[in-house]
């Protein structure tokens, strides 16, 4: 019978990098411990609090009062703002009330007259806003000559400057002489959309 010799130990120490392992864990746990501090315990004192009610806080770092200056008075728009708008609206004194009237035919012949004037009022602002669209009432006091002396314009568009457009266009019109009175009021609804 032979022997076979005994196997020698493996290089490396075994359980040796175990032992490192644990001891460097453990000298991580008390550098952590340390610095993080003392901790306050039931013999450590406590600070003192400040009196009741009295809280006090600094203001080293606090900004001076802020000053605010004296009102100045307006100067205006600045000289080129850009395109200024100007409205025209005329008023009459008194109210709307008419007794007098305008045979419908004739009226509606001056209105159908400026269509396309009314109607290139809205289509010169489309070109600002393509998505325009509504309806615009145009209300006309007509004086006993048969000018128009006030204007008045309303409805769902509410597009100023379509409106004043059509307010100006409006106050030129000439219709015959009011019947039955001296004045006559006169309405003419128009309804805009971009495919027309």
């Amino acid at each position: 019978m032979t022997t076979q010799p005994a196997p020698t130990p493996a290089d490396g120490g075994g359980n040796v990098k175990y032992v490192i392992i644990g001891l460097m864990l453990i000298a991580a746990a008390v550098g952590v411990f340390l610095m993080m501090g003392p901790c306050a315990g039931p013999g450590t004192p406590q600070p003192a609090l400040p009196d009741a009610g009295v809280i006090q806080r600094s203001t080293s770092l606090a900004q001076p009062d802020i000053e605010i200056p004296d009102l100045e008075p307006d100067a205006g728009p600045e000289v080129d703002a850009g395109r200024r708008i100007r409205y025209v609206t005329r008023y009459v004194s008194g109210d709307w009330e008419c007794s007098g009237s305008v045979p419908q035919g004739a009226a509606q012949g001056v209105i159908r007259e400026h269509r396309r004037q009314v109607r290139s009022c809205y289509e010169r602002q489309l070109k600002q806003n393509h998505t325009l669209a509504g309806n615009l009432s145009l209300r006309l006091k007509v004086g006993p000559d048969g000018s128009v002396v006030a204007t008045a314009v309303g409805g769902s568009l509410r597009d100023p400057v379509v409106f004043g457009c059509v307010r100006n266009l409006a106050s030129s019109w000439r219709f015959p002489a009011p019947t039955g009175g001296n004045c006559a009021v006169v309405s003419a609804p128009f309804a805009f959309t971009p495919q027309e």
